[in-house]
């Protein structure tokens, strides 16, 4: 059976908590899938699944890529939080997650992970209330299956 893309998610997502959540780090969640509500889970970052590439390889069976889309949500303003900090929170788990997929090129669970293009920031607004939000696609390559 193929490797499912829900398990290199599960992974990313896992390496990332270690490295993002906890005393002293910036956010407070990391989930895997989408987050109902926003309020009181952010900062936030969530690995979203973005398509995959199944190529058949003659006499050497069939490799996997899988393309996740990495999204850090943090709110602007809050009591006692301010748009400055919410900027340097971006800054500072856009540099956090750079040294996850540093550090986790090629693992017992992928043969590669890099970057798929730049990052893209953007303003949302969700109940009317405004954060900032990034993306950051990454691709993984699995082995050979």
């Amino acid at each position: 059976m193929a490797t499912s893309r829900e398990l290199v998610r599960d992974k990313l997502a896992t390496l990332l908590a270690a490295a993002l959540v906890g005393t002293g780090l910036p956010v407070k969640t990391v989930s895997a899938s989408k987050v109902e509500n926003l309020k009181g889970n952010t900062p936030l970052v969530v690995v979203l699944s973005g398509g995959s590439d199944r190529q058949r390889e003659t006499f050497q069976g069939s490799r996997a890529a899988f393309r996740l889309m990495i999204q850090t949500w943090v709110r602007q303003t809050a009591s006692g939080w301010t748009q400055a900090q919410a900027e340097d929170a971006m800054d500072t788990i856009e540099s956090l997650i750079a040294g996850v997929v540093e550090e986790n090129q090629g693992t017992d669970d992928w043969e590669t992970l890099d970057y798929d293009g730049e990052s893209t920031m953007f303003e949302a607004s969700v109940a009317g209330v405004p954060y900032y939000v990034e993306s950051v696609g990454v691709r993984i390559r699995l082995a050979h299956n």
